[in-house]
């Protein structure tokens, strides 16, 4: 009689110890990848957002690990379920399709740091600099516009990074009537621009004469700054220098 409840009880206490295990285990591992993450994003400054990030991907990858788990330590056959389960589960596949593929072009685009928080960036018609490097899109900002894109969109389509090097450029046009000297004008012009602590000193600003008319010469003025979110600010101030200090009758 003792032994049959011995063997219940050796049966029973084996399961708990193996769903205990199905859980710690993961856990375990997650924290251990939770350190060396957290050591990595301090050798290659992955920002605090990306890394928010990537941290939600883990831990939900754990809970899969955890749920696959018990599910075996309790006998039930993963393909019995997704048999039993049928339209249900085809339907939460389609469902999460999207999501997935978001989450995988994140943790891409986390790991290979195409861009990072305060980057301007341009994509598929949307422009703007980065202010949340999210689980499933990217937040952008310009002028006054939250735009939000997919991740995958990054996966799948060519975009631009107008910040990759560290500096951003912008452009103003002003044009100089054939009544003023072309390289007087120019020359005014210059010595506005080297003057202005809005701009970087290097890269060095760029004056290109952009079309002649009947009327004068249209110049596309070119300049760099460090924080694209003060691109309109500079480009007013500039024009308002420009305007005291240089004669011209068109400035946009």
């Amino acid at each position: 009689m003792i032994e049959p409840h011995l063997s219940v009880i050796q049966t029973n206490l084996g399961l708990v110890v193996n769903l205990i295990l199905a859980i710690i285990i993961p856990l375990i591992i997650l924290k251990i990848i939770n350190h060396a993450v957290n050591r990595f994003m301090d050798k290659n400054t992955i920002t605090s957002s990306s890394l928010i990030t990537l941290n939600k991907l883990l831990r939900y990858i754990v809970v899969i690990i955890i749920f696959l788990s018990i599910l075996e330590v309790l006998g039930i056959e993963l393909h019995s379920l997704i048999v039993s389960v049928g339209l249900v589960s085809l339907a939460v596949t389609l469902a999460a399709k999207d999501t997935l593929s978001n989450v995988i072009s994140g943790l891409i685009i986390i790991l290979e740091k195409r861009f990072v928080i305060g980057d301007m960036i341009e994509i598929d018609g949307h422009k703007g600099q980065v202010k949340k490097i999210g689980f499933k899109s990217v937040e952008l900002l310009y002028k006054k516009t939250y735009t939000v894109v997919p991740n995958v969109l990054f996966t799948t389509k060519p975009f631009v990074n107008h910040t990759r090097n560290g500096y951003y450029a912008i452009f103003f046009d002003v044009r100089i009537l054939n009544k003023y000297d072309l390289d007087e004008k120019i020359s005014q012009l210059e010595k506005v621009l080297d003057s202005s602590a809005l701009i970087l000193k290097d890269p060095k600003y760029l004056i290109k004469i952009k079309n002649i008319t009947t009327t004068g010469v249209d110049v596309t003025v070119k300049v760099y700054i460090d924080d694209p979110a003060n691109d309109n600010k500079v480009i007013a101030e500039l024009i308002k220098k420009i305007k005291r200090e240089v004669i011209l009758e068109d400035i946009s």
